[in-house]
């Protein structure tokens, strides 16, 4: 009878339970002391493999299976009157009547499936997956991938899809490049996160939607044909370090991608790209910036007004070997655009689809939609045989020219017509953020094999939380405008709290006219402290943003990209405590304060632990105020805060941004470490650095240096020890703010 299921438990063991009800089969697994995996599927259903979980960190080209328990630590929970309790302290009820789960944290619900049904189990809503879940006041909810607007996306509804959204409002647009189906609730009881495993387009409801027969709710729909989530429970920084340990670990990128990597539309498309080159360089070396990689975007494929993957203009290159070298010998990593469509007029495209290389109608002919500025056809990822044919070309027309990176763009797959199939016998628009995980994949093993000591480095415009395995990502191509700048800090905080750890922007704006000089320079105070530093334009006049590109304000930009070199050796240890510890490298303050003043958005951010940098996103405005978390002292420019008020900080423009540092840290800044104390007590800092290119550090060959500080009234003891083989001998100073004696031990 619909709306009346009756489960009853089918099988047990220490870490699951399994309730049946006719054909449906409901699940729960317990995959951690404080996660919990929840399936719902129709009993002898194949369920399709997932890309997404890898907490085993296993990289292969057919995924897992969706139940599969390897990697995880099972937790056998305590068995209580109708439900479970859980190590951490969360209890489970398990109502057999419709299978209604509730979390409850010290007694008192934390959410709750919708009552009466929360389960699609008999197409009481219609078709594909349901989920309805409980909605209490004033809840906050963080994450969703690349979502625009604030951070906060309570009340409103997303589509988990991804699209080429060029020059896309950041305040409003969805659905943007990302395919995340991940959250973090957080409501006076406490903070859950709920990730959703599937690469079905999906949607979620957090409160646009009411419905007068129920209490308030949120919902996901996803055109799968199974409900598979899992839930995480502990502080909003535990949850994203769970949900980032379930997804696999990233790839610590390589040190030189943390320096300025430069990047236009308009030095490729133009028809005299190698002068255009030339002068690029030519201006590195006038204005003494300092560049290590240069995106190389898609005109360099051209024939005639259209681009055609792995296809050297020789017109505007004519030796594509000769341009890699002379970029090779100024210390700059080229970086090319690659695409994973083939327009039907490209000269592989005859042999492609007799080899059946293409994402396919059904009766076998290649799948065309619409790319650029014609009718294209995927490579379908699936097939090993396309698999393979991608990393060849990887390999002949890129690596084997001395370049070692790849820029993946262009790749969010935008299929959606339900005959076009893949290989492996699914549907291709049940598998876009896979076959553009797969996409990524390839061009990572090309990079292995052809530098099998060197660490990767790629950039990806789409995915899923797969691609953090593989690749660094961005916001895409954004506007040149003041608003864009203030919605893509929200969408950078959020994809960092989506596990997207690793990502930057457009600085100056993709898309529009050239950035006024207040825009630019805004951009830059913002970029310098974001984990990708990149300017990308593709103005409407064909002219290129670029550090140059306003004379009178050059200083100004030599002042900030001197600040940016400063602070490399702090952001590339925070870069490894990211990948070791999954703790983002920006964030929100409100991830580690519960100050009440931050639970609105912010015109501010945290930089690794210990950097909170304040923002000006607004045009005339030349002051900054930032409110400083509690319990914390907090040092500017040769002053000391207490947390816990708000600070006024001038921030014109052409200055370098006046950013705080946290007592309790020792900052490495160049070529000094700073000591920024407590009043009284002990803490620890850590440091870490190696030759910043290849694994050895996984074997102890690297600085992995601890600061034990100790504090009295009287001086400031720090005693250093290294833990790595590289030789450290650092020079040590104490703020200028703090008058006591510095004793190195």
């Amino acid at each position: 009878m619909k709306f009346n299921h009756d489960f009853v438990l089918a099988e047990s063991s220490p870490a699951m339970r399994l309730y049946r009800s006719g054909d449906t089969a409901a699940r729960l697994d317990f995959i951690s002391d404080s996660a919990v995996r929840v399936a719902v599927y129709k009993t002898g259903e194949k369920l399709q493999n997932t890309f997404n979980v890898c907490p085993d960190n296993e990289l292969n080209h057919t995924g897992r299976e969706r139940l599969d328990l390897t990697g995880f630590t099972l937790c056998t929970p305590s068995e209580t009157d109708g439900g479970f309790a859980m190590p951490c302290g969360i209890e489970i009820g398990v109502d057999t009547k419709n299978f209604l789960l509730t979390f409850k944290k010290d007694g008192t619900v934390l959410f709750s499936d919708r009552a009466p049904l929360a389960y699609n189990i008999q197409n009481e809503f219609g078709s594909g997956v349901y989920h309805y879940v409980s909605r209490s006041g004033g809840e906050r909810i963080y994450g969703c991938g690349d979502k625009g607007g604030s951070l906060d996306k309570s009340g409103r509804a997303f589509r988990i899809e991804t699209t080429d959204c060029m020059g896309y409002d950041a305040s409003s647009t969805d659905p943007l490049y990302k395919h995340i189906p991940f959250y973090i609730c957080e409501n006076e009881v406490g903070a859950y996160g709920i990730f959703y495993d599937t690469s079905c387009t999906s949607y979620l409801d957090f409160g646009r939607e009411i419905n007068n027969y129920y209490e308030p709710y949120k919902f996901f729909k996803s055109d799968d044909s199974a409900l598979v989530y899992y839930v995480f429970f502990g502080t909003k920084l535990e949850i994203i370090q769970q949900f980032s340990a379930l997804c696999g670990q990233q790839l610590l990128p390589p040190k030189w991608s943390f320096d300025y990597c430069a990047s236009t539309m308009a030095y490729t498309d133009a028809e005299n790209s190698s002068e255009e080159f030339r002068g690029f360089l030519d201006k590195i070396h006038e204005t003494g910036l300092t560049c290590s990689g240069f995106y190389l975007s898609s005109g360099y494929t051209s024939i005639g007004k259209n681009r055609y993957v792995f296809n050297w203009n020789t017109d505007k290159f004519p030796s594509p070997r000769g341009f890699v070298s002379d970029f090779a010998g100024e210390g700059i990593h080229i970086i090319p655009n690659i695409k994973p469509a083939f327009l039907v007029d490209h000269p592989m495209y005859g042999d492609l689809a007799a080899r059946g290389l293409f994402v396919k109608n059904p009766d076998g002919t290649p799948f065309v939609t619409q790319f650029w500025d014609g009718g294209g056809s995927y490579l379908d990822f699936t097939n090993p045989d396309a698999f393979d044919f991608w990393k060849t070309q990887v390999a002949e027309k890129l690596l084997d020219l001395g370049i070692d990176a790849t820029w993946n763009d262009n790749n969010e797959f935008d299929i959606k017509d339900t005959d076009a199939v893949c290989a492996n016998g699914e549907k291709a628009c049940t598998l876009r953020p896979v076959l553009t995980y797969l996409m990524v994949l390839a061009s990572y093993e090309a990079q292995c094999e052809k530098y099998p000591n060197l660490r990767p480095f790629l950039s990806t415009r789409s995915g899923s939380s797969a691609v953090r395995r593989l690749a660094q990502t961005w916001s895409g191509d954004n506007r040149s405008e003041f608003s864009d700048l203030k919605y893509c800090h929200n969408i950078g905080l959020t994809m960092s709290m989506s596990s997207l750890m690793f990502y930057g922007h457009d600085l100056g704006g993709f898309t529009g006219d050239m950035p006024s000089r207040e825009l630019l320079l805004r951009w830059l105070q913002h970029g310098i402290f974001e984990p990708r530093f990149t300017i990308h334009s593709w103005n409407r006049d064909s002219s290129a943003t670029m550090p140059w590109s306003y004379s009178d304000i050059l200083p100004s930009v030599k002042a900030l990209f001197d600040e940016r070199k400063r602070l490399l050796p702090y952001l590339y240890s925070t870069a490894y405590k990211c990948v070791c510890d999954n703790v983002p490298m920006n964030a929100p303050p409100f991830l580690y304060y519960g100050d009440g003043e931050l639970m609105r958005d912010t015109d501010s951010m945290m930089v690794g632990r210990d950097i909170l940098v304040p923002f000006v996103f607004e045009p005339g405005q030349a002051t900054a105020n930032v409110y400083l978390p509690k319990g914390e002292i907090w040092y500017q420019n040769g002053k000391k805060f207490g947390g816990g008020q708000y600070v006024e900080v001038p921030l014109a423009p052409t200055d370098t941004v006046p950013y705080f540092v946290r007592g309790g840290t020792v900052l490495p800044t160049g070529e000094k470490f700073t000591v920024y104390p407590v009043e009284k007590g002990e803490f620890v800092s850590e440091f870490f650095d190696d030759d910043g290119i290849s694994y050895s550090y996984k074997n102890g060959d690297c600085t992995l240096a601890e600061f034990a500080v100790c504090c009295s009234e009287t001086a400031v003891e720090v005693t250093v020890t290294n833990r790595g083989k590289m030789p450290f001998s650092p020079h040590i100073e104490l703020c200028r703010t703090d008058k006591r004696k510095l004793i190195i031990k």
